[in-house]
């Protein structure tokens, strides 16, 4: 296995030309999610691990699809059945976040649960997308 630099892995963090428009889905999935986490109220960790979740399968579906492009091996293929199950996180994991997220005791806080439905839906939009354009047999 080739080691990878940072430079490397910058270069698939950036948008790729094949993939631009999955690419603007995953950064708004990205920082929607990433907002939602800030925003959570304490005492709520299941919510945060999974908003946490979407984050982490939100890095792995670009560099997997970055890695197809480019010189690579990517850690999932477009077909695989982990990219579908990477693709039906970030759908359902932010849905389960807003049911399972406590009010918080202050209501002066920004609350967490419009960030989150909106990666939800965006995450729904981004899997019936990809499934459309690319895994569908």
């Amino acid at each position: 296995m080739d080691n990878l630099n940072f430079q490397q892995v910058m270069s698939y963090l950036l948008p790729t030309p094949q993939f631009i428009v999955f690419d603007i889905l995953l950064y708004i999935i990205f920082f929607l999610a990433l907002l939602a986490l800030f925003t959570t109220p304490d005492k709520n960790m299941i919510p945060t691990l999974l908003i946490a979740g979407v984050l982490l399968f939100v890095i792995v579906a670009k560099l997997s699809t970055a890695a197809i492009v480019k010189p690579g091996a990517p850690i999932f293929e477009k077909k695989d059945f982990g990219m579908y199950v990477i693709n039906v996180g970030m759908l359902v994991f932010p849905l389960i976040a807003v049911g399972m997220t406590r009010k918080p005791k202050s209501s002066s806080k920004i609350r967490s649960t419009p960030f989150a439905i909106m990666a939800g839906l965006l995450g729904a939009v981004y899997f019936f997308m990809f499934w459309l354009v690319h895994q569908r047999i």
